[in-house]
């Protein structure tokens, strides 16, 4: 067991992981996929408390919980549901409380040790190879690379979330000006939800709302540019 936590304390997950406020958050979705390499059997839970994954206090907030079981050890996590300045919201909607639960597993992963590091304020996993020892210490990857165009091309797909919006295809497709700050408008528009957490079906909402968009901006370029004014019948005076 303890040979398997440093075997996954040592993963690199920077470039899986996003900023809110001054936390730093590791994408679920590759959290729990590169554990079940590892665990193949590894389960998890959504506690549940009379019927509902979270417990609520009107003063201090909502609180949600999970728990990860793997090769017989059982790890309990806890985590708030916040704002995007870490405070406690004290009346969240259900897509907040979800975004909360699923950024609970990924914490509670990090007890079995997959991206402990962070949570423990490094910018690097710790590492007994020279390489690792030799590296500078660096910002969050995130940071840097924070937008698709800015990172190595990869085939749609490649990781069964073709569903994905890109940089491209806001450019090729919706020809926007800079993709960047689209998906800034975005984020926020969420409720400063990085991209990398929207699921399929608020990508959807997006796309639906970029092809109005475009529809509305094709149609008034039509129109103004049609020669000759409407024939409005004259007032007389």
């Amino acid at each position: 067991m303890e040979r398997k936590f440093e075997e996954i304390y040592k993963i690199d997950v920077n470039d899986k992981t996003e900023k809110k406020g001054n936390l730093t958050y590791l994408s679920w979705a590759f959290a729990w996929a590169e554990f079940k390499k590892i665990y193949p059997e590894a389960t998890y839970e959504v506690k549940k408390i009379n019927g509902l994954p979270y417990v609520k206090d009107a003063e201090v907030g909502f609180m949600v919980y999970t728990s990860v079981t793997a090769d017989g050890l059982t790890y309990e996590m806890w985590l708030p549901v916040m704002d995007s300045k870490n405070h406690a919201i004290l009346k969240p909607t259900m897509f907040e409380i979800n975004k909360t639960i699923m950024r609970c597993l990924a914490k509670n992963l990090a007890m079995f040790g997959l991206g402990l590091y962070i949570y423990a304020g490094e910018d690097l996993p710790e590492d007994d190879s020279d390489k690792a020892k030799n590296a500078p210490k660096t910002a969050n990857k995130s940071n840097v690379d924070k937008f698709p165009e800015k990172k190595k091309e990869m085939p749609q797909g490649a990781k069964g979330e073709a569903w994905r919006l890109t940089a491209s295809e806001l450019v090729t497709k919706y020809e926007v000006e800079s993709a960047e700050k689209v998906f800034l408008y975005y984020e926020k528009a969420l409720g400063d939800i990085p991209r990398t957490e929207w699921d399929e079906e608020t990508t959807a909402i997006i796309r639906e709302d970029l092809s109005k968009r475009q529809a509305q901006k094709v149609a008034k370029k039509r129109l103004e540019s049609v020669d000759g004014d409407l024939p409005f019948k004259e007032v007389e005076e």
